[in-house]
């Protein structure tokens, strides 16, 4: 009981103690003639008369005084049987006018008949006590009834030294105003600035659990969302407190309350027909086949993305998901959820309290906490005072069942996208007929065969020429609700429909099956460990069924009432040529202002189950009908977005040079050449359209274009347009509410009536379990306990476990880590931020990153930050520039607070790689060698070529082994490692030039590679790329050399006159020097770098060198 008061209680504010009373009212002080028989319909409920009475205070201990009040709760309205919820009936100040007498009556003079608990009616007689709490001014007095004797006298004891405290105070208050500062001794209020939270009825609560916020915002950053700041220049630190707060609300009421995960199985597919009626058998398009289809539920690991935070490529916790995966039954499995703000805290004590369900001890580790000037005790060897409760940011593994218990190998829902259905003048001005919907609708259901019987058509949209149409598993037909649908045009004028998109939006709360499903699972663990249990990070996977015969209990998760996800399906069709990327960028923007879903147009007037419940005041309003209200939603206000279609982007490479890498052997990764130049990509890359969304990897060839029965290429393409990926399916998601693993990507050329090609998608998707009510309630008492920051008097408190950092020795391509504590020592909450030293500096240096910016703790919470070094190409470019001893100086600024400095150190150790090949010319000796760049040569004193490349080519010559394993094998990334030590230290090299086995030759191709294309500038800049493109033979190249700087130059003939003797020591050279020129094109010419991207402009970018160009180049020195 006291856990579930804690919940109501703000952080500042202490329970002290409680009492378990009953309400008397008044018609029954009045009659005492009521008989006293024990007929039923004149007994008192227990649950609606209970009442608790619990006295709080409020303690400033820097100015040593205290506040308190009495807290009058009821049970709450339809609350959990299966724990206690309250919410406050009254607050009453203790002050001079405060007053409570009690009288010995008995329950039957009251007229009353309180039914209690059996255990407890055995040992209490049928007398007790009468309360009369007098709360002073002009509030009602309030009359209770309990058996509790010994609390009572403890509530009194409280009481009356509170009353003492008042009148001390209000003594002090005549002498000293600015310590009576938050007393209000007015005869209109009688009460404490501190209870405002709680009595106020104009106090506004945000909907966090029932407005959807904007995937467009909730992709960025955090740190990015708040005010520009710096350490001279501060920030709108009010707007900053509220939208940390609201974002950390949010956040943390979600992942306390996600009990387990529901898995959907979607199939979506786009499909441009050309005008043409169905014509062939859909079901390779419609239906899972057996190369491509994959068993849904192996494909359980959630993404790593979904924790905000993390910043490291490998979790740990998903690999040993991925090592268990094998014994995972089909019907659910565990799958690993960021909870961010889960709490784990020490034994449970008066004055200590967690927002989280579910709780764990954990102890801190000894370690140091200081200060800005002084070394404090750790935590952990503390008083209790400064035991801290330690917010836990691993991740945490939850069961996923799949939503579909009975089939899940079956898709369960089929989104299927059409365009050009309709390419007729009638269609285009004005048409209703759903005759081509019909015959597509027959065509899918056909395509599905015997599993037909299962599905039914859900929803469908149909804008001239571009349908969506939505089909779904009969057995959760219930389970998706207010359907709405929305339509816009973007093609002629700007609005007409030949050009546009069509969408829907839908509400999917998962089959109330799940509840006793997840009862079974939670069960099992209990049965196994002897205890009840809740998902941790540490729970196993099971591998058996869920009984359906088990009776449900509910106590470990409380789910009652499924919470509901949001679900959005777009279908566009846009602009269409080459030379129109502009056109299609702007398409989309238009569309994503256009697309409007509005509430009153649902589908069979379903209300959504989310809205049944409308946060915005403390207690919702009876009269209130969640249903009359009309809503518009964005396309961007859902918790998972799908957009499908023809979208129409090109390829910005000549015609001939696509076909001849699609067709070539040499070219084996066709694929990753040509998305180089791909539209779309570069659109996303560029920030210009769809630039939060995702996309599985495309292994498939060009979709457009194909045309039966006139000329065509080797591949079936038309002769006269380019192939291109037009037809795309793209995803976001909140990775707050849902995780998406794509299975499955594909296009289909048995289906050949049209000129594109089909193209499906599979993914998993998982929604989260939740009580509904539970996470408003958990919502509203989270919003409590930081009510009013904005605006607190308190001053905040922050203590880090360290004021200096030293990462000691970086090296390039190591990583090192360093995890820093921040702790509330305050007894107010507080929200923080990393701030510039000014406007024009970076929060953190470049080699350093930070796994949280911002966030929000509570009184005694204590957060772990991890700070990682990372040297990549980029950063070593710049390091290698500068000191050896690297210092930056952070600032953590306490928002409404003070700023804390933590000094970053580390001493760098130059590298050969990321720098320009003139600079590698200069070095007077090994780089790591090199105290500064004070000790680099003079340029006229720099040698013909870097010793270091030189090296690597001389071995690789001198080697007995073979050579025609060099540059197509992978390497041994140790090896490399190595071997990139001895190029920086100028040691040699530890291996031997007879060696049998090719690993090392293999590794040593690879270093040169990699050492290759880190430079700053490629072998052949940009500038030089176009007069690369017209040398016919072999003589007009080597006159091209003549363009190049002198380094350049004797790198070039070094390398490749090594590559010249490894094709003509090959079997086959022809074919040979064909494969080393596609490897070697890329990081001579930087094929793959961001400065040789060309941009997704208003006109076509054709690069100045095509890969086949530069291909060609390199042939005429290594053939």
């Amino acid at each position: 009981m006291e856990k579930a008061i804690k919940l109501l209680l703000r952080s500042s504010d202490e329970l002290l103690r409680v009492l378990e009373t009953y309400s008397i009212p008044i018609n029954d002080l009045e009659n005492r003639s009521v008989s006293n028989n024990a007929d039923s319909s004149e007994s008192i409920n227990e649950s609606r008369r209970r009442r608790i009475v619990a006295v709080v205070t409020h303690k400033d201990e820097e100015n040593d005084w205290e506040e308190g009040s009495v807290f009058i709760l009821k049970n709450k309205l339809f609350s959990s049987p299966y724990q206690d919820e309250f919410e406050i009936d009254r607050v009453l100040p203790v002050h001079g006018d405060f007053t409570i007498t009690m009288a010995q009556v008995n329950r039957a003079d009251l007229g009353v008949s309180v039914q209690l608990p059996s255990e407890s009616a055995l040992n209490q007689s049928r007398s007790g006590l009468r309360l009369h709490i007098t709360p002073g001014g002009e509030s009602e007095p309030l009359d209770l009834f309990t058996y509790d004797v010994q609390g009572l006298k403890n509530v009194l004891a409280e009481c009356r030294r509170l009353r003492e405290l008042a009148g001390m105070l209000t003594y002090i208050h005549t002498d000293n105003i600015s310590l009576m500062a938050c007393v209000d001794l007015s005869p209109e209020t009688q009460t404490y600035s501190w209870l405002a939270p709680y009595v106020s009825n104009n106090v506004h609560i945000p909907p966090f659990t029932s407005v959807f916020p904007n995937i467009q915002e909730t992709h960025r950053p955090l740190f990015t969302r708040l005010s520009p700041a710096s350490a001279g220049t501060p920030g709108e630190d009010g707007k900053d407190v509220i939208t940390i707060r609201d974002d950390w609300i949010r956040s943390r009421a979600r992942n306390e309350c996600r009990k387990a995960r529901a898995r959907l199985h979607l199939r979506i597919g786009t499909f441009n027909v050309n005008g043409k009626m169905p014509s062939q058998d859909l079901s390779v398009w419609v239906r899972s086949t057996v190369n491509e289809k994959k068993d849904f539920a192996s494909v359980l690991p959630p993404l790593n993305e979904i924790s905000p935070f993390s910043i490291g490529e490998n979790n740990p916790i998903d690999e040993q998901v991925e090592d268990t995966l094998q014994t995972t039954s089909s019907s659910f499995s565990y799958s690993s959820t960021a909870s961010t703000n889960a709490v784990h805290s020490p034994s449970p004590t008066a004055s200590s309290f967690s927002t989280a369900p579910s709780v764990f001890t954990a102890t801190p580790s000894a370690t140091t906490v200081q200060t800005e000037n002084s070394v404090l005790p750790s935590p952990a060897s503390s008083t209790s005072v400064y035991s801290p409760i330690i917010v836990e940011t691993e991740p945490v593994l939850v069961p996923t069942l799949n939503a579909d218990q009975t089939d899940p190998s079956d898709p369960d829902m089929l989104i299927l996208g059409f365009q050009e259905l309709d390419l007729s003048a009638e269609a285009l001005i004005y048409s209703t007929s759903t005759v081509r919907e019909d015959a597509w609708c027959t065509a899918i259901f056909a395509a599905l065969g015997e599993k037909g019987g299962m599905y039914e058509k859900l929803a469908s949209k149909q804008l001239v020429g571009m349908l969506i149409i939505i089909i779904v598993k009969k057995s959760l037909k219930s389970c998706f609700s207010n359907i709405m649908t929305s339509s816009a045009g973007v093609g002629l004028m700007g609005y007409m429909g030949n050009k546009g998109g069509t969408a829907i939006r839908l509400t999917f709360t998962p089959p109330t099956t799940l509840i006793p499903a997840l009862d079974n699972i939670l069960s099992h663990e209990s049965t196994k460990s002897g205890e009840p249990s809740t998902p941790t990070a540490t729970s196993p996977k099971l591998d058996f069924q869920p009984s359906p015969s088990s009776q449900p209990s509910h106590e470990s998760h409380g789910i009652k009432n499924l919470g509901s996800t949001v679900l959005t399906f777009v279908c566009s069709h846009l602009a269409a040529f080459d030379e129109m990327v502009a056109q299609r960028n702007t398409d989309y923007h238009s569309l994503i202002k256009k697309f409007v879903f509005d509430s009153s147009s649902a589908v069979s007037g379903v209300v959504d189950a989310e809205s049944q419940e409308m946060p915005g005041q403390f207690e919702s309003s009876p009269q209130h009908h969640p249903q009359e209200i009309q809503e518009k939603f964005s396309v961007f206000e859902t918790d998972t977005l799908f957009w499908m279609g023809d979208l129409n982007y090109r390829i910005d490479l000549p015609d001939q040079e696509v076909r001849t890498l699609l067709s070539s052997e040499h070219w084996s990764d066709h694929g990753k050449y040509l998305l180089k130049y791909d539209q779309l990509k570069n659109s996303i890359e560029n920030k210009h359209a769809f630039d939060m969304f995702s996309e599985h990897e495309i292994t498939h060839l060009p979709t457009y274009r194909f045309s039966p029965g006139v000329a065509v290429d080797s591949l079936g393409y038309d002769v006269k347009r380019k192939p291109a990926w037009t037809d795309r399916i793209l995803y976001v998601h909140s990775p707050l509410t849902t995780q998406i693993q794509p299975v499955t990507y594909a296009s289909h050329r048995e289906i050949s009536f049209s000129d594109h090609q089909p193209v499906s998608a599979e993914f998993a998707l998982d929604v989260d379990l939740f009580d509904k009510h539970q996470i408003h309630a958990t919502a509203t008492s989270l919003f409590r306990q930081v009510y009013g920051m904005e605006e607190q008097q308190e001053r905040s408190k922050l203590r880090l476990s360290e004021n200096t950092v030293d990462f000691g020795d970086l090296f390039y391509g190591r990583e090192k880590t360093y995890t820093l504590s921040i702790q509330n020592t305050g007894k107010v909450p507080v929200a923080f931020r990393f701030l510039p030293l000014d406007a024009e500096s970076e929060i953190h240096p470049r080699w350093l990153k930070i796994s949280r910016m911002t966030g929000l703790l509570l009184p005694k919470e204590l957060i772990e930050i991890t700070m990682t070094t990372i040297v990549d190409n980029d950063v070593a470019s710049e390091l290698n520039l500068g000191p050896r001893n690297l210092n930056h100086t952070l600032i953590l600024h306490s928002v409404m607070g003070k700023d804390l400095f933590v000094v970053v150190s580390a001493t760098y150790h130059y590298t050969c790689f990321a720098n320009e090949l003139s600079r590698l010319t200069r070095l007077p000796g090994s780089i790591r060698a090199l105290r500064g760049p004070e000790d680099l040569l003079h340029e006229d004193r720099a040698i013909n070529a870097p010793r270091e490349v030189m090296r690597l080519v001389n071995w690789m010559m001198t080697t007995s082994h073979s050579v025609d394993c060099l540059f197509l094998n992978r390497a041994d990334q140790d090896i490399v490692h190595r071997l990139r030590e001895c190029l920086d230290t100028g040691e040699d090299f530890p291996y031997s030039h007879e060696a049998k086995d090719s690993t090392v030759l293999v590794a040593f191709g690879e270093t040169l590679l990699q050492l290759l294309d880190s430079l700053t500038e490629c072998i052949v800049s940009t500038s030089l790329h176009a007069q690369c493109v017209s040398p016919v033979s072999r003589d007009e190249a080597f006159e091209v050399l003549d363009s190049f700087p002198q380094a350049t130059v004797n790198v070039w003939i070094s390398v490749t006159a090594f590559l010249h003797y490894v094709v003509q020591t090959s079997p086959d050279p022809e074919s040979k020097a064909q494969r080393i020129a596609t490897v070697f094109a890329p990081v001579f010419f930087g094929l793959f770098r961001k400065d040789s991207n060309p941009s997704a402009s208003s006109a076509t970018s054709t690069p100045a060198i095509t890969p086949l160009q530069s291909q060609a180049f390199i042939l005429h020195f290594i053939q």
